[in-house]
């Protein structure tokens, strides 16, 4: 009997986890990963467009170490999400043929704010160029805390 494992939708980042190293020292510590496919995208509110990189090809292991990367106040929920550029069919989800087109929208994973208005920084608006520049070398690797917490959740059933 063979097992297939429908393909996760994607994860919409518009923080740290834009860069490519924050990401990948979170979710694939191991030689174990899978291939991603990132596409810039965009998320509209009524008030605001925010811009992101939608990834394509996370594993439920490397969802499931997301998860414990963002914690309880940053619940994973699905949004609809804009693509700026076009997606291969390998990457979709019902593997349609010619994949999605360029301003299509996307279901996605989205992890959101959802803790008190305290803990968040409202003085400083995010800069991505300003955390590339001077804050990502911290980023990098992950802290030991958090590689233990993750080990020890992926041990549990």
């Amino acid at each position: 009997m063979t097992i297939t494992i429908e393909p996760a939708p994607p994860c919409f980042f518009y923080g740290s986890l834009m860069n490519e190293k924050v990401l990948n020292a979170v979710t694939r510590p191991g030689a174990d990963s899978n291939v991603l496919y990132a596409v810039k995208a965009t998320v509209q509110n009524p008030t605001e467009t925010v811009e992101g990189l939608l990834v394509f090809g996370h594993t439920p292991q490397e969802l499931h170490r997301l998860d414990q990367f963002e914690g309880p106040e940053y619940p994973r929920s699905t949004l609809a999400v804009r693509l700026s550029s076009p997606v291969p069919s390998s990457y979709t989800l019902d593997r349609r043929v010619g994949g999605y087109e360029e301003g299509e929208m996307v279901d996605a994973y989205v992890y959101l704010f959802s803790g008190p208005i305290e803990h968040l920084d409202l003085d400083r608006p995010w800069d991505y160029e300003r955390f590339k520049k001077e804050h990502v070398k911290e980023w990098m690797t992950v802290d030991a805390t958090f590689q233990s917490m993750v080990a020890r959740s992926e041990r549990e059933p």
